[in-house]
């Protein structure tokens, strides 16, 4: 069948590839490549060092150029690359001019080169020492229990390094806390390689054979004695008007004797009931201590006196009293009485329970010498009874309202009639 038109393959294929090479054209005046610098650096790893040998200097980080359109260098950070310098052909001694190689984890990346391109490495052969191993115990056990002497298993170990390096080793330090400990200990722990003069070899990359020991530290519980607070038990109430006081306890402690969990549980010793009825004044006693409970003993001949202390409780009373007016001018007179004046006392307590307060126990003075007619404001004394203090008056002025006394009338003569 003919088609009723022809096709010209050859340009057909032009077309094609015309368009193409427009496409990326477009692409790139919209997205076009660049060449940067990327902030930072990268570490440079060491990698495919022969066997019996070790690296002693680390090269140094080295920055990174990239090339890549415009879009992929906005977007991709430092952390992306790896910088490896390949060490498959260096030997021991100083190794000069290795090519740093740097792999971008964005394969949109088209070229990376690091700055500097080269580094120098120094490989040793590596060299083995023995080494003692030390136990440091850190802290002390916890009290009525007492450590035997740590073992390390192995008691020696081997540590692989540098050959310039290994030399400063001394001993293999482990470093075991034992603070409180009331078990023994048996562990595995990790140590670190020390010099002779106790400095820490950790940044030299020396590598110990095994890598951890087990360490074992007896600890023994020794007699066992703890000492407890005394708690007095009080029964009864002091006399009217006093208040206890914390007692006093001589000695404060007593040691009891026992197995370690019923000590462990027991935090004071009470004492027998003390009866403080009625009581009014300072009173010592002489008391004995209950038995805390059948697996504990108290030490012999542990006793404890008690002081017991009163105090008076301070108490209040309010008495509304009829003031006194005194110093009354004999040309005024009073246009009122004045109103009661409240009266509030202060006291010990036995002093009220003995007192039956009334008005009468009191007197409130107004003191109106020199006061001419007129309203006035004067401030009351307060007389009290024996023993009591004056807390409050209220009102703390009393207004007095006077006023003159009308003049006495004079009878006018009676005319007697002429006889």
């Amino acid at each position: 069948m003919r088609l009723p038109f022809s096709i010209d393959i050859g340009r057909g294929a032009f077309a094609v590839a015309l368009a193409i090479l427009l496409y990326f054209v477009a692409l790139n005046e919209t997205n076009p490549e660049d060449r940067t610098q990327l902030p930072g650096s990268v570490p440079v790893q060491v990698v495919n060092v022969q066997p019996g040998l070790v690296v002693v200097n680390q090269p140094p980080p080295v920055r990174i150029t990239v090339r890549a359109p415009r879009n992929v260098i906005n977007r991709v950070r430092i952390d992306s690359f790896t910088a490896q310098l390949d060490a498959r052909d260096a030997r021991a001694g100083d190794n000069e001019g290795l090519t740093i190689n740097v792999i971008s984890s964005d394969a949109d990346v088209r070229d990376v080169t690091p700055e500097p391109p080269t580094a120098s490495v120094r490989l040793e052969e590596v060299r083995e020492q023995p080494l003692p191993v030390r136990i440091n115990l850190v802290g002390q056990v916890a009290n009525g229990y007492s450590r035997g002497d740590p073992t390390a298993d192995p008691p020696r170990l081997t540590v692989a390094g540098a050959s310039s390096q290994v030399g400063r080793a001394a001993e293999a330090v482990v470093e075991v806390p034992i603070d409180g400990v009331t078990v023994s200990i048996n562990g595995v722990y990790t140590p670190h390689i020390v010099d002779a003069r106790g400095n820490d070899l950790r940044d030299l990359n020396l590598r110990a054979n095994p890598p951890a020991v087990t360490v074992t530290v007896p600890v023994i519980q020794q007699t066992q004695y703890k000492e407890v607070a005394v708690r007095p038990v009080v029964t009864g109430s002091p006399a009217a008007g006093y208040i206890l006081q914390p007692l006093e306890v001589s000695p404060a402690t007593v040691t009891l004797r026992g197995n370690q969990p019923d000590l462990e549980a027991a935090n004071f010793v009470p004492t027998q009931p003390i009866d403080v009825s009625g009581i009014s004044t300072t009173t010592v006693r002489s008391v004995p201590l209950d038995q805390p409970s059948s697996t504990l003993l108290l030490q012999p001949g542990q006793t404890v006196t008690v002081t017991v202390r009163v105090t008076t409780l301070t108490t209040f009373q309010t008495v509304r009293v009829p003031p006194s007016v005194i110093n009354l001018s004999g040309n005024v007179q009073l246009v009122r009485t004045p109103d009661p004046v409240s009266v509030t006392v202060r006291g010990p307590a036995p002093a009220f329970a003995t007192l039956a307060l009334a008005a009468s126990d009191f007197r409130v003075v107004l003191d109106l010498n020199g006061r001419g007619a007129g309203r006035w404001d004067i401030e009351p004394k307060v007389q009290l009874p024996v023993g009591l203090n004056l807390e409050s008056v209220s009102p703390n002025r009393v207004q007095v309202e006077l006023r003159e006394v009308p003049p006495t009338p004079v009878p006018t003569p009676t005319a007697v009639p002429a006889g």
